[in-house]
């Protein structure tokens, strides 16, 4: 009685496509996980555009954390942009506490002591995340279509057998003790 063929195509070889939806699976979860910390890291980013230079009007009081040994200081201030504006928030003021009639890298409710601290915040982080986008993209598109292209992931390979055509090492010497001399 003939076995008809499998609709699903899992019994045709068996551990192989299960292996293949694995991998795409934590592929996708990986690219969404990632999707995810990008749309938290975002509004940061977004103050590299939105931000304009501000003067200070008037600062109320600065605290100071360190950071690799390294007093840092945040100031709660107040500031003015060329437009008339006012905007108050705390300013990432680094080494150095804000102080009246400095210039800031600000919007309306945050402030930093220059472009430059503020992009040397966003930018590891943003070229981190496209560098894993990137690679995750890679693989997803290499392992879903890749095949039919004749591409195909890295796999730990075997040495060639010296003889091949046989199965395994006892099946060759069976082989070679049987042919013709």
């Amino acid at each position: 009685m003939a076995m008809e063929p499998d609709p699903t195509g899992m019994l045709e070889r068996p551990g192989k496509r299960p292996r293949k939806l694995i991998f795409r699976l934590l592929v996708a979860l990986g690219l969404a996980a990632l999707v995810g910390w990008g749309l938290w890291q975002y509004p940061e980013a977004e103050r590299v555009v939105t931000g304009d230079r501000a003067d200070v009007l008037e600062v109320r009081r600065c605290s100071t954390h360190s950071y690799k040994g390294t007093p840092l200081y945040t100031c709660r201030a107040t500031w003015r942009f060329s437009d008339g504006r006012t905007g108050e928030g705390d300013v990432d003021a680094g080494a150095e506490p804000t102080r009246k009639g400095a210039t800031v890298f600000a919007g309306d409710d945050w402030g930093y002591e220059s472009r430059g601290q503020l992009l040397g915040s966003v930018l590891p982080k943003a070229g981190v995340f496209l560098l894993i986008l990137g690679e995750l993209a890679v693989l997803l598109v290499i392992s879903r279509f890749g095949l039919r292209r004749g591409y195909t992931l890295p796999r730990v390979r075997r040495r060639p057998r010296a003889s091949a055509g046989c199965g395994t090492r006892s099946a060759c010497r069976w082989a070679a003790r049987r042919a013709p001399r």
